[in-house]
């Protein structure tokens, strides 16, 4: 037998291989993150705004489907082709009472409120669904329409991907070590590809970048620990780091900076009002300052008292 998808010869007794197999296992896991993280920015949903670039510009052509928009009509056509599969999947294979949630998804056997509820949240039950097929890997592996599912499975990923990377990139993960491109992780992933040189490196090595390059940030105090605990692993409480920076500008360690502008003040020795370049607004510090009393001191300590940390604009 040879596999439906790939041609390869088999010899597991199925008509996909084991190496169709494992892609199929690999798209059923990343298709639901990349969908996720593009529904959060889906145009026409509550609280979100169509992501510049996403929109298909009129060509003077008549367009009788879609939105218009590159994510919603991606987003869109892979929940149908999901549900699709599902019902293909439903009417070739029967699944043994009491059903599992998977199960009730991919027979569309539920209650009517929770069919509602899923409906309402596509990115969840395009989760469940890549979740129940890939359960059930091994029975669709024997099915007649399995290389063409998994050719589907290819394209809808790489399809969500590349939107991903080209529109919400993700969080920024420095500069690729190999090409100096930025690099960016997406949420729910755990390694970072460079689109510039395409290597894939783990995210968790990104970090000591990131720190590097954050070092010349210049920010108000709250701002500096939100970040600081964000990224440095033995940090984990915003108030009281907080607290300990504005008790190092009190002690005189670190040194403001605040913003410059042509002002008048009070000269002693001319008994009158002088020129002079004053420093007004709050002060900023850079985050390197920061980071080395940090390191050099060790981490903030849990079971300090600190008092409530008042509102202030970063």
């Amino acid at each position: 037998m040879n596999c439906l998808h790939c041609t390869a010869p088999t010899t597991n007794g199925l008509a996909l291989c084991d190496m169709c197999q494992r892609k199929a296992e690999t798209c059923l896991t990343y298709l639901p993150v990349y969908f996720r993280n593009l529904a959060r920015w889906r145009p026409g949903r509550a609280g979100s705004r169509p992501v510049p670039g996403s929109r298909v510009l009129y060509d003077g052509t008549i367009r009788g489907a879609g939105t218009g928009d590159r994510i919603s009509d991606a987003l869109d056509e892979i929940a149908t082709a999901l549900t699709t599969w599902a019902r293909a999947l439903a009417g070739d294979r029967t699944f043994v009472r009491p059903l599992t949630f998977g199960d009730a998804v991919l027979s569309d056997d539920m209650a009517e409120e929770t069919a509602e509820q899923l409906n309402d949240d596509v990115a969840l039950k395009a989760a469940w669904l890549c979740a129940a097929f890939e359960h059930h890997l091994t029975s669709v592996a024997t099915l007649e329409w399995c290389g063409q599912f998994v050719r589907d499975l290819s394209a809808h990923e790489t399809r969500l991907r590349e939107l991903t990377e080209a529109f919400m990139p993700g969080w920024y993960a420095g500069a690729c070590r190999r090409c100096k491109v930025s690099t960016y992780v997406v949420p729910g992933l755990t390694w970072v590809t460079c689109n510039g040189c395409g290597a894939t490196t783990y995210a968790r090595d990104h970090l000591d970048a990131v720190i590097d390059e954050a070092r010349d940030w210049v920010a108000r105090p709250k701002a500096l620990a939100a970040a600081i605990v964000a990224l440095v692993d033995t940090e984990a409480s915003m108030p009281r780091l907080y607290e300990r920076i504005r008790k190092w500008d009190q002690r005189g360690r670190l040194t403001g900076i605040q913003r410059s502008e042509r002002g008048y003040e009070w000269s002693d020795e001319a008994q009158d009002l002088v020129v002079a370049t004053l420093e007004v607004g709050p002060k900023r510090y850079r985050m390197g300052d920061v980071l080395n009393l940090l390191f050099a001191e060790g981490q903030t300590r849990t079971s300090a008292k600190v008092a409530n940390v008042p509102a202030e604009a970063s």
